[in-house]
This record gives structure tokens, C-alpha cells and sequence, in this order.
């Protein structure tokens, strides 16, 4: 005996209601940013602007200072790692002339997520108030400027004469790189 299906549209709405959002359950993935870019030369850091506690604070406000501006989706792995390892580190920041600015990426990396604030409470909450350390959101301007290639977890080491002298990724990994920073002489 020969069996039919009776599929009818309605009965494939229903199917594709209940199996699509499986879809929306996979973890959000992106590109980090490169541990170990090709060398270049130093360039000046644009002017652009994030968002902080409700204000909008132009990168021009930190000129004259050593700043790492480090952007993070605040669903990323090694974003957390990252925090983690700033945190750990944290009386040697504070023993430098660094700033530290965590912004999380305009749009975080195309995925929702968790404020930075909530980020930062969760992972190190000690740095919420420590003055070495600013939390905010990138604007599609400071994205566009710092991070065209929409990289998740991506930084930059600007010196006091706002050249940007390193750009790397995952800051648990290339710690190094951010302490040789700290104790050069470049300001």
C-alpha cells in the first residue's frame, strides 16, 4: 500500500516555525583581530567618539596619555579572557600612565548581548572603578575608524603623541606586548 503525505502549506509553516529558531541557537562567531599583524609604521589615532555612562567622549579628551583602546563583543570568549587577564594585571596598569578604554563593538559583532557594564561586572568588577579603565560603546564612527575589518576583540596602543604604535588581538595572549608598551618611553 502506497502511503502519501499530506504536506499542505500550513502544515509547512508550522514545520518551518518550529525548526528555524533552532537556527538562532548557534553560538555568535566572528573574526578575532590578528595577534601579530604585519609591522607597520606608526600612524596618528583618528578623532572619533564612543559612548560612556550617557555622553559621548571624543578619543581628543585623552591626547597627551598612553591609551590602549581595545574594542570587545561582550559575548566572546576570549574578550572575557582578555578582561580576565587586564584585571590580573591591574596593579601594574595602575602603576603605569596607561588608560585603558574597553568599548564594546558598535552593534556587539552583530549578535545581542549583555551591556559592557554588565560584561565588566560579571567578569572583573574591580575595574568598574578603577580610574585606569574606561567602559563604553563604539559609535559606527570609532568602529569605521578603528576596526574596518569588524573584528570582535581587537586593539590598539596609541603613545602620547596620539601615534598608534601596535595593533593585536586577545590581550590574555599578548599581554606582553601591551607591558613593553607601558614601560617604553614613547610617553
Amino acid at each position: 500500500m502506497k502511503r502519501s503525505c499530506n504536506f499542505t502549506p500550513k502544515l509547512a509553516g508550522i514545520a518551518a516555525a518550529v525548526l528555524i529558531p533552532g537556527y538562532g541557537l548557534a553560538a555568535p562567531s566572528g573574526t578575532m583581530g590578528p595577534e601579530n599583524p604585519p609591522v607597520s609604521s606608526a600612524r596618528t589615532a583618528p578623532d572619533a567618539a564612543f559612548r560612556s555612562q550617557g555622553h559621548l567622549v571624543k578619543l581628543a579628551t585623552y591626547r597627551g596619555q598612553k591609551l590602549m583602546i581595545w574594542e570587545v563583543a561582550t559575548w566572546c570568549g576570549s574578550c572575557k579572557a582578555g578582561l580576565k587577564a587586564l584585571a590580573h594585571h591591574r596593579a601594574l596598569i595602575d602603576q603605569s600612565n596607561l588608560k585603558v578604554i574597553v568599548l564594546r563593538d558598535y552593534k556587539n559583532g552583530g549578535y545581542p548581548g549583555i551591556t559592557i557594564e554588565k560584561f565588566a561586572a560579571q567578569v572583573a568588577p574591580t575595574l568598574l572603578k578603577d580610574p585606569h579603565f574606561v567602559f563604553g560603546d563604539a559609535t559606527r564612527e570609532l568602529a569605521t575608524a578603528y576596526d574596518p575589518h569588524h573584528y570582535v576583540d581587537i586593539y590598539q596602543l596609541i603613545d602620547a603623541r596620539n601615534q598608534i604604535v601596535t595593533t593585536s588581538a586577545a590581550p590574555s595572549v599578548t599581554f606582553g606586548k601591551i607591558e613593553h608598551f607601558m614601560a617604553s618611553n614613547s610617553k
